[in-house]
């Protein structure tokens, strides 16, 4: 029997032995529009330098990612977000009844901080800075590292135990693609996704088999004028927006948020692989930040922005 294959863009069966993306994919995800929005996601380190990370990473011999059966464990999943400080009792319930414990950045000291002690962390983010995002070292954890990593994020895991690379894609044609074809002889398995590491997350894990999620701290929004729930001076100066929403034809349920445009895009990756592929996912989103509000509206909802000086 031949392995089952996957869309390139997500972890949905493709049916078609000539195509590389399951049928919801013949347009790409960066087409969508949201309310007459044209977003785009843009990558915070030059082409040169990403092209130059994955040269370097690609040769340091770990071992790639390769998609798993279905598992049945919840996955309680934590970003940064602001929410974290008023939803951290349900995260500790939830990670002290048997969920497994996976961090993104900054939210892998937050929990350690709390005696939380995360089962996996996921680094995406290609900027030398991310390296500190790695410490302190936990035996017992899962390192996944994007193969578009700075060498020194590598080197802060150089030694430990569970180590692993998967490789970020969004355009089979693109030089990045073209250079783990030639190394990898295309024998390898692409991530794709949207443009934070908490999209990528939850399409890594996915193709991990893992389907329940628990979200913590993954707002798509400011609160309490903060924009995580630690200190990140790398979003201090990001643009904000007042974002007024509603559910569609009820204007007197409107809510208002205070967003960065990387928050917005989130927010259309998010709704997009639900609408796309949310059969394949079970997602319990914690708090009441923006991307908790879509999802109890259904995502039927209208938006307006406007772009404030605070």
């Amino acid at each position: 029997m031949s392995e089952l294959k996957q869309c390139f863009y997500c972890s949905a069966p493709v049916m078609s032995a000539n195509s590389a993306v399951c049928s919801a994919h013949q347009k790409k995800p960066e087409d969508i529009v949201i309310e007459g929005l044209e977003l785009h996601g843009k990558i915070n380190t030059s082409d040169e330098e990403l092209l130059a990370n994955i040269r370097s990473s690609i040769r340091r011999g770990y071992p790639h990612l390769r998609p798993f059966p279905p598992r049945s464990e919840r996955i309680a999943l934590v970003g940064g977000g602001p929410s974290l400080e008023r939803t951290e009792k349900e995260l500790v319930d939830l990670v002290f009844n048997g969920a497994m414990l996976v961090t993104t950045n900054g939210a892998y000291q937050w929990c350690i901080e709390r005696n939380l002690r995360p089962n996996a962390q996921v680094v995406l983010d290609a900027r030398e800075s991310n390296k500190r995002f790695l410490d302190p070292y936990i035996p017992t954890c899962r390192y996944y590292i994007s193969s578009q990593c700075n060498p020194a994020t590598w080197d802060a895991v150089e030694g430990r135990e569970f180590v692993m690379m998967f490789h970020t894609a969004a355009d089979p044609e693109s030089e990045f693609m073209k250079i783990l074809d030639e190394f990898y002889l295309s024998n390898f398995y692409p991530i794709g996704g949207g443009t934070t590491v908490i999209m990528r997350a939850l399409v890594l894990l996915r193709s991990l088999g893992y389907f329940r999620f628990d979200l913590f701290g993954v707002d798509s929004c400011w609160m309490d004028g903060k924009n995580h729930a630690y200190p990140q001076i790398e979003n201090e100066k990001d643009r904000r927006f007042i974002l007024q929403t509603h559910p569609t034809g009820h204007p007197e349920l409107m809510q208002e948020f205070r967003v960065s445009p990387w928050h917005i895009k989130q927010l259309e990756d998010f709704l997009q692989l639900i609408k796309l592929n949310g059969k394949y996912f079970l997602i319990n989103v914690h708090g009441d930040g923006l991307l908790a509000y879509a999802i109890k509206a259904s995502a039927d909802i209208e938006m307006h922005l406007d772009e404030i000086g605070d």
